[in-house]
């Protein structure tokens, strides 16, 4: 595979614990399907709960005009759009449902996700815990555990934020 930006070959490396492709000149990264999320998770567990799928159905309000890159896995024209409403502009294969981030905007997201915590009220949170909480009893067994996972991390956040009178529940 090709680097989207600057055409040297990819290599496999390990980020945050997943296999993605990086170009060793540029540092931009190939995230395949979900690889960007759990790259997420696994960097601070806290922010696990807040996602967003760049190839859900309200992405159209984030797109912007294509930066003209190719695909690295099949070569098509990606899209280019922001990051949820951060000012963080990736790339989105929708044929191969991957993503190519720049050097650096992985931390951009990072910090991104980080100012919404810090900004949200106690009930805010809990507005979200209690989402959260549906979206477990929703979901097949298989799925439970990650949104369990989420709900979870959500709480603790709303514990931290409220002062810790939902300590004897975490």
């Amino acid at each position: 595979m090709k680097c989207s930006d600057c055409n040297h070959e990819l290599k496999q490396t390990t980020f945050k614990g997943i296999k993605v492709d990086t170009c060793p000149a540029c540092k931009g990264r190939w995230f395949d399907r979900d690889e960007l999320k759990k790259a997420k998770d696994n960097t601070d567990e806290d922010l696990r709960w807040l996602n967003f799928d760049p190839f859900g159905q309200k992405t159209d309000e984030l797109s912007v005009p294509s930066e003209k890159k190719k695909c690295p896995k099949c070569q098509t024209l990606m899209e280019s759009l922001h990051y949820d409403k951060s000012d963080v502009l990736i790339n989105k294969c929708d044929d191969c449902h991957g993503v190519w981030l720049h050097h650096g905007e992985f931390q951009k997201i990072i910090r991104y996700l980080e100012n919404i915590v810090s900004r949200l009220s106690a009930s805010e949170i809990m507005v979200d815990s209690v989402k959260q909480l549906f979206e477990v009893i929703r979901k097949n067994p298989e799925e439970r555990e990650t949104e369990l996972k989420d709900f979870m991390a959500i709480f603790k956040i709303l514990n931290l934020k409220d002062g810790g009178s939902f300590s004897f529940l975490v």
